[in-house]
């Protein structure tokens, strides 16, 4: 059956010939038939999205965020198509880092959130005017008179290194929770945290960047861990979200090596436990966040103490362990599929060259 699709927001940081979508939803290109079919029927939205630019009035081609026509009214308000963004953003970012880690003359990757942007103004039902509602403004102007641009401190990215094996696992857990009738805790909690990572996987800062922007970015990390570990009737603490980590169906047998003392206060009596590097990671992520948030008093080697790497930048690829043990993802080994492999593999390796070996 053929569908009609509606254009919902615009992407003018991103670029690309990929996209990605499901059956219902998607952010594609410009030049996409479904794209192009609509701004044919309504010659606003063509206009539209030729008037985007970067800062210096280079002509971009943004993408397109596009929910097909007979699901779009079942969509109540904005938090379906902002979790579909926030999915997306997480299926890109941590491996965008991890590939920047291991290859760091590879070109500049997709490393923030901030990709993700959507545009504030948009075509309105009635495709005449444009529209803004935010919670610090409400607009209506004409596109005629419209110049739109990309972010003026990041550049443009290329959408193409999408975690499929991931996005594969998120999306029936997206459609089942936003289209179905019941909602369960589980669910609620994955979007809850999904929102907390992409803010976190956010630029702290513009050229004003201090320490302490990146500690707060720590901060949102160990929430969205936090959220997503939650058991619902109990605290969600350490205990939790190692136990997320420690159900993850490693590639690599390194990463499954119970070799490293991690933080766990809450247990009185040395020694702590050994564990997989994946917790060790997340306890000097949590006791990082402590003291930012705390007022404690800290330093640049906060973020970087027994690491090759800070815990800022390689905590995206952290929370897609997390994200793996929460959804039970398990790829064979035998498979020789470098496809069902290559991502989780990817992250892996950037996260044992933050720190090889164990305490």
């Amino acid at each position: 059956m053929i569908y009609d699709w509606t254009p919902a927001a615009v992407l003018p940081n991103l670029y690309g010939n990929e996209g990605v979508e499901g059956d219902v939803i998607g952010i594609v290109p410009s030049e996409d038939e479904r794209v192009v079919a609509f701004g044919k029927a309504h010659s606003n939205l063509a206009e539209f999205l030729s008037r985007f630019t970067d800062a210096f009035g280079v002509p971009l081609k943004p993408l397109v965020l596009i929910v097909r026509n007979d699901i779009i009214q079942n969509i109540n308000d904005i938090s379906a198509i902002a979790s579909f963004r926030d999915l997306a953003s997480m299926c890109a970012v941590p491996y965008g880092r991890a590939m920047a880690s291991l290859y760091p003359n590879g070109g500049h990757r997709l490393s923030y959130a901030n990709s993700f942007w959507l545009y504030p103004w948009m075509l309105g039902k009635d495709q005449q005017y444009l529209y803004s509602i935010t919670p610090a403004m409400q607009g209506c102007h004409v596109v005629d008179q419209f110049h739109g641009q990309s972010s003026p401190d990041l550049t443009e990215k290329d959408l193409h290194d999408v975690d499929k094996p991931l996005f594969e696992a998120l999306f029936p857990v997206w459609r089942r929770y936003y289209l179905g009738k019941r909602r369960v805790w589980k669910d609620s909690a994955l979007f809850r945290s999904l929102n907390m990572a992409a803010n976190a996987a956010q630029m702290p800062g513009g050229m004003d960047t201090t320490l302490y922007d990146l500690g707060r970015s720590a901060s949102l990390w160990v929430s969205a861990f936090e959220i997503l570990a939650h058991p619902r009737t109990a605290k969600s603490d350490l205990k939790n979200v190692y136990g997320l980590m420690e159900s993850v169906a490693y590639l690599d047998r390194r990463m499954e090596r119970k070799s490293y003392i991690a933080h766990f206060p809450s247990m009185k009596k040395k020694p702590w436990p050994r564990r997989p590097l994946s917790c060790w990671l997340y306890g000097e992520l949590y006791k990082a966040r402590n003291d930012f948030l705390h007022g404690n008093q800290v330093s640049a080697r906060r973020l970087t103490r027994g690491l090759d790497t800070s815990l800022f930048w390689c905590a995206p690829g952290l929370y897609r362990m997390a994200l793996t043990g929460f959804l039970g993802l398990k790829i064979d080994k035998s498979d020789p599929s470098w496809y069902s492999r290559q991502y989780q593999s990817t992250i892996e390796r950037a996260l044992l060259k933050v720190r090889k070996q164990p305490d």
